[in-house]
Parts: structure tokens; C-alpha cells; sequence
């Protein structure tokens, strides 16, 4: 399993035995929003491709935010 999969693995919300759930935050007339994307649910993850959304803008931020709360 490669590096960021394993990130992915651990920290994504929307990771599932190796599929995606698909649920998506958006905002629609300025309030908050959940959907689920059926371009996502059900799929294989795409994390390694880089170009999940999800995971970079919302995941990736909060690990790293994460890891340097705790130093």
C-alpha cells in the first residue's frame, strides 16, 4: 500500500475497504450541504491518481494541521 493510500486508509471519512462512499460537502446558497456524488460512490478510491478533491482539500488539511497542533 503506498503512502498517501495508507493516509487515505486512515484518515478519510469517505475510505471504505478500498471504495469510495462519495459524500461530498458543498454549499448551495451559502449554507452548508452534503451529497453524495455518484461520479464517487461505489467506486475504486482515486487517491493515488491526486485528483480527489475530498481528500486533498479536506483531508489532507486537517492531518496536517493535526500533526503540527501536536507538537
Amino acid at each position: 500500500m503506498t503512502k498517501i493510500k495508507s493516509k487515505a486508509r486512515q484518515h478519510c471519512a469517505n475510505y471504505n475497504t478500498g471504495k469510495c462512499l462519495g459524500i461530498m460537502f458543498t454549499r448551495i446558497d451559502g449554507k452548508l450541504t452534503v451529497v453524495a456524488d455518484k461520479n464517487f460512490v461505489g467506486k475504486d478510491c482515486i487517491v493515488e491518481k491526486g485528483n480527489c478533491a475530498y481528500f486533498n482539500n479536506i483531508v489532507l488539511k486537517s492531518v496536517s494541521r493535526n500533526k503540527h497542533a501536536r507538537r
